[in-house]
């Protein structure tokens, strides 16, 4: 199964990495072995942008457990996954490089979530030293909107799914609506909106350090995912309804809830100074 941009990753292993022939065959066959458990795994058409560290860690950790592979050709995986993320880098097919906490024999196969921050929205806001472009981002993804929803969100569709009249406030207070009566919660100085969430992924994870949780959009809606799977008065039809998921990508997610990922409880910071 070929994998995206092969044709231009083989050229870039023959031409600058200067790589042999074999060592290309035998790189481009670990990534396609990765992309055909990636794009099983989505009821959607996968995209290499969205590929996470998680999604790898679980490869990863399925070549040990299905397949009984040992851990230094586990490792090779890794190092020719690397290699290919190094690639797409650097050439401009991806914006976020997923592998920085993977570390050969050491990665860690439980990705840590906090979960159940939604409903504290209201006290963060108090927080002063907080950006705006935060709380915007933890309302919409509070209020279910996926990542890629929300680079083209319209600032009333936000507000019409966010039930706390604070929250609601908050947003109203922090929205520039001299260029457009309905502007886009992440709007350019000219108004329109990000070509993807890169920019904004930026503004905001300086407020890691005062919240206490990874703040990008993929790590939010993950933490989402995992505080309503992780509520067991939902029935099956509420989760579905609430991630707006299938069936298998909610079984999916169980599955890694289960094996991969621990989860801890938010906590307010002591101080909102």
């Amino acid at each position: 199964m070929a994998f995206p941009n092969e044709a231009e990753f083989r050229n870039y292993c023959k031409q600058k990495k200067k790589l042999a022939n074999s060592t290309i065959d035998l790189a481009s066959r670990s990534i396609s072995t990765f992309w055909r458990y990636y794009s099983a795994s989505l009821e959607s058409e996968a995209d290499i942008t969205n590929v996470q560290a998680n999604d790898i860690r679980n490869f990863l950790a399925s070549l040990q457990e299905k397949l009984n592979m040992k851990s230094n050709t586990v490792n090779k995986y890794l190092s020719h996954l690397k290699m290919y993320f190094v690639f797409l880098s650097e050439y401009g097919y991806i914006t976020t490089y997923p592998l920085l906490s993977l570390r050969g024999n050491y990665f860690d196969r439980k990705q840590e979530y906090v979960i159940n921050w939604m409903d504290s929205l209201p006290q963060l806001i108090k927080i002063k030293k907080i950006h705006p472009e935060t709380i915007k981002m933890m309302a919409a993804i509070a209020a279910g909107f996926k990542p890629k929803e929300i680079t083209i969100l319209r600032t009333a569709n936000l507000l019409d799914n966010i039930k706390s009249s604070v929250v609601r406030d908050y947003i109203k207070a922090h929205t520039d609506y001299s260029k457009d009566n309905n502007p886009y919660i992440f709007a350019r100085k000219n108004g329109d909106h990000y070509a993807s969430d890169f920019n904004i992924n930026q503004k905001i994870t300086p407020d890691r350090s005062i919240i206490g949780m990874t703040l990008t959009t993929h790590q939010l809606r993950m933490s989402f995912v995992y505080s309503i799977i992780s509520n067991h008065q939902l029935s099956d039809n509420d989760v579905l309804k609430t991630l707006r998921i299938s069936m298998k990508s909610l079984n999916y997610y169980r599955k890694n809830l289960t094996l991969y990922i621990k989860t801890t409880e938010f906590q307010l910071p002591k101080k909102t100074d």
